[in-house]
């Protein structure tokens, strides 16, 4: 069932319950007051059928001018409107007891005389019953009309953040795959046959890439898979500087994360650390579970120990951070630790 339908058949449910109570309330007073015949049942049966009508009137009305009018502008024009509807609904009913009094004579009375002061009583009682209506029917709906908005807000913001990750996720790919390229074309001067593997490596890596290119997250699985194409591809170059070691706890391989965001901090690692150390070193990567459904991944490297050759621009941490927070919100965030002994990556995203 359509959104459009389901709201159709809860307003007339609406309107047959609040206007089917009012019938039998009617009737109740009535009889309390000792006023019972079938032509008072015929009266209110009547007064009800004109109250839901006038109603679905407003209805109509709200929907096709009012809807995105302020409620205070709305309740300005009731006003006026509803005590016009309540005198006319009186009015025309009165014409039409009139009338059935002439036709059925003998039917008994009913109710209290037709003064003026009972048209004004009578007129009263009806407005307050219109104003109750309408209360129940504008809180309603302004709430739907806030749902609605808020809806659409949130609907924005995931575009939004869509449009983001393709972004962040271009200027990774288009990073990795201009390194990548320099490593091998360095790799074809000086080993052929290693350059050969690098290319295999590199195809298997860019398939992964456009397969996934539309996807928020990716498993913890397809990225450990993909980083290790990665660093087979540096080793080919750092030959035997160049070490990896990897601790995943099983029951985190179903995890996500952000593509690319393994390879971003184990790129990092080699190039901040392990290109500047004249013995290398081991790059370890490891996933920890937390407390409450959280986990952890570090990319653990040996700090350098040789001068920079040029300054790091920190486009891939600042484009990691700022993956994190397109796929997780303020929910994850990326540290980085530097001591004598170590220098840690870790980001921590829930489960």
């Amino acid at each position: 069932m359509s959104t459009a339908s389901a709201g159709a058949n809860r307003y007339w449910w609406f309107q047959l319950a609040f206007w089917g109570g009012y019938w039998v309330l009617n009737l109740a007073f009535a009889r309390a007051w000792g006023y019972a015949s079938g032509l008072i049942n015929v009266t209110f049966v009547c007064l009800s059928l004109a109250m839901l009508a006038l109603t679905h009137g407003y209805h109509r009305i709200y929907v096709r001018r009012y809807r995105q009018q302020p409620i205070a502008r709305i309740a300005l024009q009731l006003l006026w409107l509803l005590p016009a509807s309540a005198l006319a609904i009186q009015i025309g009913l009165a014409a039409a007891i009139v009338l059935l009094f002439r036709v059925f004579p003998d039917r008994g009375e009913i109710g209290p005389g037709g003064s003026l002061g009972a048209l004004i009583g009578y007129t009263m009682n009806t407005c307050i019953i219109l104003i109750v209506w309408c209360l129940v029917y504008l809180l309603h709906a302004e709430w739907t009309k806030r749902r609605a908005a808020e809806r659409e807000h949130w609907q924005n913001e995931i575009r939004l953040r869509e449009v983001e990750l393709q972004f962040l996720r271009s200027q990774v790919n288009s990073h990795f795959l201009f390194n990548a390229l320099n490593n091998i074309r360095s790799l074809i001067l000086e080993d052929a046959e290693a350059a050969r593997r690098a290319l295999t490596h590199l195809a298997t890596l860019l398939r992964g890439l456009m397969n996934n290119e539309s996807r928020v997250t990716v498993s913890l699985r397809e990225e450990t898979e993909w980083v290790k194409g990665y660093l087979a591809l540096e080793a080919l170059q750092f030959e035997r500087r160049l070490t990896y070691e990897l601790v995943i706890a099983p029951e985190l391989l179903d995890a996500q994360l952000p593509p690319l965001l393994l390879q971003t901090l184990a790129e990092n690692a080699i190039r901040h650390g392990i290109a500047r150390r004249q013995a290398g070193g081991c790059v370890r990567i490891a996933a920890t579970a937390l407390p409450a459904s959280r986990w952890r991944l570090e990319v653990v490297n040996p700090p350098a120990d040789l001068p920079a050759t040029h300054a790091g621009s920190g486009i891939g941490l600042n484009n990691a951070r700022a993956r994190l927070q397109a796929a997780f919100g303020d929910g994850a965030l990326l540290e980085l630790t530097l001591s004598r002994e170590h220098v840690v990556a870790a980001a921590e995203m829930p489960l």
